[in-house]
């Protein structure tokens, strides 16, 4: 085991580079205070179009009691592939679950988009086949990765696509409906597609089928999102056309927009605005960029390629593969702090890769307090929007469904995250962040049965209570 490096000392030069990232509490609670402020805009029917928190309403208003029982079918529709699911609710809060992945094929996420849902029918019609259920008309629930404007339930407005889908004829129509005119194609087919989600409302219901007390999801992996439960009567721009008048409101806040109204310009760096101005997108989702792994492992790059050209660190080795862009990838992040305290084996596999080689365990040291700092105020952006929506709900303890590569794999951040979260949280709210087991394709089944019920029983029960 190596020397333990005092930054400050043993490698000045890194640390001064890395200092702009290295936030303190007042600036913590100045951006918690920011996103708190935004949530309420994008709340209030004055406020909804100017902020950089639009907080979509998902038209979800049941949660789970963990008594539901039935069969439902659930299709996932994530960037790098799809999952259709058949998902059997039975007692003792024992979930059955059977799926099949598909992957999505360059030429159709590139293609036109009814190309797109044509596909994705297909493989609805073979799934139901196979289980035997294609005449059962089981209620479907969507869960969609791809940011919307929902209109209902079932009515979902799709309002882009990422890098690398070209299927624009999608932009601006309703993904449920697409999906619906496609699966006329299988006349033989009878399935009942209830509604559309996105995935932090699916790793929310999902949780909460589980544990009760669950009133928000949080995603933190290659992209950030959360969805919490609000009151309705907090939802000005819920306008209910109908005559259930339910107490609350699953929130889909978007919040990787915060920051595009200047809360965020005061901790931003030389290496956010590179990152930021080379990006396909330059000036949104400017919180998602200092947070996600995508963009995290960016900025590492960034700064060992700055501190390289210097002559600070890895002095005399190449830099033809560190000057490639997005290249320094979520894994090799996670690998590097996987090391014990003063064990370099992992960052030099790592370097590895790069072809930097036989590296010093000094440079090696600075290398992983790089990745560490630009971690830690990961943790910290989302520490600060976690502890304004537990502040808001108000609720004296809350459970926290959590899915994404960033939680589940990386071996200090899930610590971090809840250090920060607590510090901003006020006292009385007490939480526990729980992994969501059951992916997002387990809610959207719960929404669809929930759905199905609200549609055809008004007597108020809120079981399935049926073996469809």
């Amino acid at each position: 085991m190596g020397p333990k490096y005092d930054p400050q000392i043993d490698f000045a030069e890194v640390y001064n580079t890395c200092k702009s990232f290295i936030l303190n509490d007042d600036d913590l609670f100045k951006i918690r205070n920011g996103l708190d402020n935004e949530i309420g805009l994008g709340l209030s029917r004055d406020g909804h179009d100017r902020t950089s928190i639009p907080c979509y309403l998902s038209y979800v208003q049941d949660l789970p009691t963990g008594r539901e029982r039935g069969r439902f079918l659930a299709l996932e529709i994530l960037p790098t592939n799809c999952r259709i699911m058949l998902v059997k609710f039975s007692s003792e809060k024992d979930v059955y679950m059977s799926s099949k992945c598909i992957i999505m094929p360059y030429t159709i996420a590139a293609g036109k988009g009814n190309e797109l849902f044509n596909f994705l029918a297909q493989h609805i019609a073979i799934f139901v086949k196979e289980k035997k259920v294609e005449k059962d008309n089981l209620p479907m629930g969507i869960a969609f990765a791809f940011p919307l404007n929902k209109l209902a339930l079932d009515v979902g407005i799709l309002l882009s696509w990422p890098k690398g889908f070209g299927a624009q004829g999608a932009v601006g129509k309703d993904v449920v409906q697409l999906l619906r005119e496609a699966l006329v194609r299988y006349p033989e087919v009878s399935v009942n597609i209830m509604g559309i989600i996105n995935v932090g409302t699916g790793t929310l219901l999902s949780l909460c089928w589980t544990l009760p007390d669950t009133k928000l999801g949080l995603i933190v992996g290659t992209i950030t999102n959360a969805c919490y439960v609000e009151q309705s009567s907090n939802c000005e721009i819920f306008d209910e056309v109908n005559d259930t008048k339910k107490d609350i409101m699953i929130i889909n806040t978007d919040w990787a927009r915060f920051g595009e109204n200047g809360h965020l310009d005061f901790i931003r760096n030389e290496f956010d605005k590179i990152l930021d101005s080379e990006s396909s997108s330059p000036g949104s989702r400017l919180y998602e960029k200092c947070v996600a792994t995508l963009f995290t492992g960016e900025l590492v790059r960034l700064i060992v390629l700055r501190l390289m050209k210097s002559g600070a660190i890895f002095v005399d080795q190449k830099r033809d593969y560190i000057g490639i862009q997005w290249k320094m990838e979520m894994k090799s992040l996670i690998a590097i702090e996987s090391d014990p305290p003063g064990v370099y084996v992992k960052a030099q596999e790592v370097m590895d890769k790069f072809q930097i080689r036989n590296c010093k365990e000094k440079d090696l040291a600075a290398f992983r307090f790089i990745c560490e700092t630009v971690m830690t105020r990961s943790a910290q952006l989302v520490g600060c929007g976690l502890a304004s929506i537990l502040n808001r709900m108000k609720y004296s303890k809350v459970s926290i469904a959590v899915d994404g590569g960033l939680y589940r794999l990386h071996p200090t951040y899930p610590d971090k995250l809840i250090y920060y979260t607590r510090l901003l949280t006020e006292p009385e709210y007490k939480f526990d962040i729980v992994v969501a087991e059951d992916s997002c394709g387990v809610g959207a089944a719960i929404m669809a049965g929930q759905s199905y019920v609200n549609v055809h029983n008004r007597s108020g029960s809120k079981l399935f209570e049926m073996d469809i």
